[in-house]
């Protein structure tokens, strides 16, 4: 491959990752309600802080109207919610230039693969990330789990972690599970009379409630209980959770001599904000640049408001 045919295969990786993305995004952004926001967004440093004013307690009070006396005053302030950055990047991959001529392949369908493949684990990359923050944090809030594993996931576990938001459980917009816990919910309603689902799409169906059930197999919506595998059922309020593409995407391409053949590699990286509904990472002891143990440890992310109906929603665990 001449020097213009490198610049081919970067131009096609990145544009093909940046497209195939565009697009995923879209469709995901649809199918959650909101529940996961997936955006763009630069971001300088480490973390990026935004201010959100607090909810004043105990704004109303009972005036005596032929009483005297000081009243104790209420101070009007704000918290600070902050969003980490998550460095990621691929290794190095092998794409040499004695390989492609002898296979007769173009760098422009090299260029393509590699940056769909990208794309798609990426994606994967920041929904398996979002999935392991809730996870953990949502997890610390007691008034806001249902331990349902005593049966496998159902339509009542689901209402019973909804009703974790009362008055406001409408605020739940979506729900996130694994494989396992939709199908064992979808049992359930092909023996349902009143037919609560639509099986036009296996994909997103709904609880009854008009709240889509969506489907992914992530190991973060697992785990090892005493030996029993035990499921997550993700609640997600509006803006549950916020993930914010960065425009940092680097790459490069690299030739070498010395071996039986001519080796070429090619690596990329880039890096993505991730935050809460509700809850701050705390920049003291999560530190910068997280590791996956710092971003899904409960301590690394600090809760800033009062209210349980406003974090980033409920969390349900079944068998």
């Amino acid at each position: 491959m001449a020097l213009s045919d490198l610049e081919v295969f970067q131009e096609y990786a990145q544009t093909s990752m940046t497209e195939v993305q565009d697009q995923a995004i879209d469709k995901f952004n649809g199918s959650v309600r909101g529940g996961i926001i997936l955006t763009s967004a630069a971001h300088e440093g480490d973390f990026s802080s935004t201010a959100i004013w607090a909810k004043i307690s105990g704004l109303v009070r009972r005036r005596n109207a032929y009483g005297t006396g000081t009243v104790t005053q209420k101070i009007l302030s704000q918290l600070v919610r902050t969003t980490v950055k998550v460095a990621a990047g691929t290794p190095p991959i092998e794409i040499n230039p004695g390989m492609m001529k002898w296979i007769q392949k173009s760098p422009q369908e090299a260029g393509v693969v590699i940056g769909r493949q990208m794309a798609e684990d990426s994606m994967a990359d920041m929904l398996n990330t979002g999935i392991m923050i809730y996870t953990a944090a949502v997890g610390n809030v007691t008034a806001l789990n249902h331990d349902g594993t005593a049966a496998t996931a159902k339509l009542e576990s689901l209402m019973t972690g909804a009703s974790k938001f009362g008055d406001r459980s409408q605020d739940i917009v979506a729900w996130l599970m694994h494989s396992k816990s939709a199908f064992d919910i979808y049992g359930q309603a092909l023996a349902n009379s009143q037919r609560l689902f639509n099986f036009g799409n296996v994909q997103v169906m709904d609880d009854g409630f008009g709240r889509p059930l969506i489907m992914t197999d992530s190991p973060n919506l697992l785990f090892d209980n005493v030996g029993t595998d035990n499921y997550y059922q993700m609640g997600l309020s509006t803006g549950g959770i916020i993930v914010e593409q960065g425009n940092e995407y680097t790459d490069n391409i690299e030739t070498s001599n010395g071996d039986e053949n001519i080796l070429r590699t090619y690596q990329a990286e880039w890096a993505y904000q991730m935050g809460m509904k509700g809850f701050t990472w705390d920049t003291a002891n999560g530190g910068k640049s997280p590791t996956d143990a710092a971003l899904g440890t409960a301590a690394n992310w600090d809760r800033v408001s009062t209210s349980d109906k406003d974090l980033a929603g409920v969390l349900v665990t079944t068998l």
